[in-house]
C-alpha cells in the first residue's frame, strides 16, 4: 500500500536496523514518548514469529508497528498490564508504534495499523499508553481502540486499549 510515496508493508529481517534507530529517536532520553528500549536481538524474534509493519520512504524505515505473542513478551511491564488485562486466549500484544516526527499527520499509523489487523484478522490487539501521552491516545481512538482499563508501574499512570478485527 503507498501513501504519498510512502510504502507500508510487513517488517522484514532487513528493517530491523531502521526500526531500532527509529525507536532510540523518540525514546524518552530524546524527548519522545516511547518507554524503554527495543533491543535489536527481541525485534528479531518478534519480526520471525509475529507480523510486524513497517512504513518506508525511500528505502528508509519512518515508521514501524510491532506485534508481540503474549507468551514471549516478558517484559515487568507486560506482566503488570496483563494481569489488568489478560485479553482474549489469542489475543497479542502490540506496540510500540511509531513515526518519524516529520511524516507525522499524514495517516500513516493508521494505515500500519490497518494492515496489522489484515495479518492477524480475527483477534484481539492489546497495548499500552502512557495516560498523558494525548496525541497517541487520540490516534487510537479514532482507529477505534476502546479503554479497557487502567494500571500503575513505576509510578506512571498507563491505559489498556484492545481491538478487535
Amino acid at each position: 500500500m503507498c501513501l504519498n510515496d510512502v510504502l507500508i508493508d510487513r517488517a522484514s529481517l532487513s528493517d530491523v536496523t531502521g526500526i531500532i534507530k527509529l525507536a532510540q529517536a523518540n525514546d524518552a532520553e530524546h524527548g519522545g514518548m516511547l518507554l524503554g528500549h527495543l533491543e535489536p536481538e527481541a525485534v528479531m524474534m518478534t519480526i520471525s514469529q509475529m507480523p510486524s509493519v513497517v512504513a518506508r520512504k525511500n528505502g528508509q524505515v519512518i515508521g514501524f508497528l510491532l506485534s508481540w505473542s503474549k507468551t514471549t513478551a516478558n517484559l515487568p511491564i507486560i506482566k503488570v498490564m496483563l494481569q489488568a488485562y489478560a485479553g482474549k486466549k489469542d489475543a497479542y500484544l502490540y506496540g510500540p508504534i511509531c513515526v518519524d516526527e516529520t511524516m507525522r499527520g499524514q495517516g500513516i499509523a493508521a494505515v500500519m495499523f490497518a494492515k496489522l489487523k489484515d495479518f492477524l484478522p480475527e483477534r484481539e490487539g492489546i497495548l499500552f499508553i502512557k495516560a498523558n501521552n494525548k496525541a497517541s491516545l487520540q490516534a487510537h481512538q479514532k482507529m477505534g481502540m476502546c479503554k479497557m482499563t487502567e494500571f500503575i508501574y513505576e509510578g506512571t499512570k498507563f491505559l489498556v486499549f484492545a481491538y478487535n478485527s
